[in-house]
């Protein structure tokens, strides 16, 4: 009884992978604006979406091979951390906001015909919430209307 369920979840989950557009996540370096002396660290802001499409739960599934894709996400990003002085200017002002801001811009292509089916641009403090966001609103402004 227990290899038959396990033998039905195995279908159900195969099945239901199969009905997912396959995307391909084309990795790119997150470029540093940072005028600071010690640069941040660089990001690969693709793992960044890849995680954020897996945690937002957003029906696509992520392949490593993009002759195998449908679909390609391509993403430019940069970030900029302030320097000491304006983080200190900040705190005098009682600005207490983010020292570190955050901007990508991604398109979502359609490999056979090479449109572009998606396109998002995102300012946070963060790449990962950059990458959430981006999740998000694909799933919701384009994924959810294609149905």
């Amino acid at each position: 009884m227990k290899s038959v369920f396990i033998a039905l979840m195995l279908v159900a989950s195969t099945a239901s992978a199969a009905d997912k557009p396959l995307v391909y996540i084309q990795s790119t370096e997150t470029v540093d604006a940072s005028n600071a002396r010690d640069k941040a660290k660089n990001l690969d802001f693709g793992t960044a979406i890849a995680a954020a499409l897996m945690k937002k739960q957003v029906p696509v599934t992520v392949v490593t091979d993009q002759s195998k894709s449908q679909w390609t996400i391509r993403s430019v990003s940069s970030q900029r951390e302030d320097s000491t002085g304006t983080k200190v200017a900040k705190l005098a002002f009682g600005s207490f906001g983010g020292f570190t801001k955050f901007e990508g811009s991604v398109q979502v292509i359609d490999n056979a015909t090479s449109g572009v089916l998606f396109a998002y641009n995102v300012k946070k403090g963060n790449f990962q919430s950059a990458a959430e966001a981006f999740a998000k609103h694909f799933n919701g402004d384009y994924l959810k209307k294609q149905k």
